[in-house]
């Protein structure tokens, strides 16, 4: 299906003060809208509904054009950013990206280096080497697991689903040959770093709660 990702502003007339209008973005992807507000204004006059920009080449047209178009370069790079990380993206997302609000969430291969950087520190105080080795070998089967299954190189936390648990499993059985017994082994490192970023609230849901 073809994305449609478009951005554009206008003016808020009903809050107009002394020919002075505030300027509004508004993002709109596959059906989804979000609007925000661009911390700028214009003197109504010179606003150009139709080209969403600044009429005129005077110093307050040329400055708003080029406030415009930083704004609209960034929620394009928010985008694009977040398209090659999540199966689906909102207006929302790209609109909360833009505005720094915590909507976009942590992926997985990218939870999983920060837990074994902190678990190598703890080598040989309290975690053992083995453990760690295991750790490093469950991130590799996790990222080959998502690149075979998705195509991809990483994928948002968001997006795990009970249905991804039951894929990995048996993708460490039919692919990498793994015994029934050495797959909960090589789960629980997964199920450990996804439990821990639910109870810290970075995701909504733990697919592991049923496991």
């Amino acid at each position: 299906m073809r994305c449609t990702f478009k951005t554009v502003f206008y003016v808020n007339g009903s809050k107009e003060r002394n020919g002075i209008v505030p300027i509004m973005g508004r993002v709109t992807i596959n059906g989804t809208i979000a609007q925000f507000s661009c911390k700028q204004s214009v003197t109504k006059a010179i606003w150009d509904a139709k080209g969403n920009r600044a009429t005129g080449k005077s110093k307050e047209a040329k400055e708003v054009n080029f406030a415009l178009d930083n704004i609209k370069a960034q929620i394009t790079k928010h985008y694009q950013r977040l398209s090659d990380r999540e199966a689906f993206v909102t207006a929302e997302m790209v609109r909360n990206a833009y505005q720094g609000i915590g909507t976009e969430y942590e992926t997985l291969l990218r939870a999983f280096d920060k837990e074994n950087a902190a678990f190598a520190k703890r080598v040989g105080k309290d975690r053992a080497k083995n453990t760690y080795r295991k750790y490093l070998t469950v991130r590799k089967y996790v990222a080959d697991f998502i690149k075979y299954q998705y195509k991809r190189s990483d994928m948002s936390m968001n997006e795990l689903t009970e249905e991804f648990i039951r894929d990995y499993c048996l993708y460490l059985k039919n692919v990498v040959g793994l015994a029934q017994s050495s797959i909960w082994i090589y789960s629980i490192p997964l199920k450990h770093i996804v439990t821990a970023a639910h109870y810290n609230g970075k995701i909504p849901r733990n697919p592991f709660a049923m496991y």
